[in-house]
């Protein structure tokens, strides 16, 4: 259904006919509110917001559309992109520090994973699969570097937001790491098994909770 009622930017034909500075206004109209949920983004909008118009146009690789169970990234894949997921959820498998069996959490709209790849060279520690039809907008990683270095006002807050990162990747231990955020592990969104009463939100995410046991993992 999502496929359907998502139109690409690329079929509609009147955007071809938008000068240049209307093009970035669009694009930056369109992918600011998502990017600027995490802190990060939302400190480069308010010091600087050509940086957060280039990003916008040039960093991203707009909405990528997946239908359900299928695969976004595999365990031991170089990663590239730090990915926001605007609508759907996701399901991540991985192997916590310790443990002999993988654990599954799921990843709601909103959210975001793998932004390690923006600080450091990462390779995917779990693999991760479309429980619903998704919509996520990626950030290329060696392109925000990029437009960084020509924005020197901007550069403290990813160089503080990188240390931060590191600081606390120091404080969790490396074995325990993932592609999700810290805060999304500490919430521990495994599904249990329990008996309420859902409003029909709820019976949709209690639905995609069911599914998320149901994901067929190719190991």
């Amino acid at each position: 259904e999502l496929r359907h009622k998502r139109v690409h930017a690329s079929k509609v034909d009147y955007l071809s006919f938008l000068s240049g500075p209307l093009h970035i206004e669009l694009q930056a109209e369109l992918f600011k509110p998502t990017l600027c949920g995490h802190p990060c983004f939302g400190q480069i909008q308010l010091c600087s917001k050509p940086m957060m118009c280039e990003i916008c146009v040039a960093a991203l690789n707009g909405h990528e559309n997946y239908a359900k169970n299928d695969l976004i990234f595999h365990q031991g894949a170089k990663a590239k992109n730090m990915l926001f997921l605007k609508c759907g959820s996701l399901a991540y498998r991985f192997l916590p520090a310790g443990c002999l069996r993988p654990k599954t959490l799921k990843l709601g709209a909103g959210n975001w994973c793998t932004e390690a790849v923006l600080w450091m060279p990462w390779d995917h520690v779990g693999t991760m699969k479309a429980i619903s039809e998704v919509d996520v907008i990626s950030v290329k990683a060696s392109k925000l570097h990029e437009i960084t270095r020509s924005y020197r006002e901007a550069y403290p807050i990813l160089r503080g937001y990188a240390f931060d990162f590191w600081q606390e990747a120091r404080e969790h231990g490396e074995g325990s790491l993932t592609d999700l955020p810290f805060a999304q592990m500490e919430l521990d969104l495994e599904v249990k098994s329990q008996q309420v009463y859902y409003t029909s939100e709820e019976e949709l995410k209690h639905a995609e909770d069911v599914q998320l046991s149901l994901v067929q993992w190719d190991d």
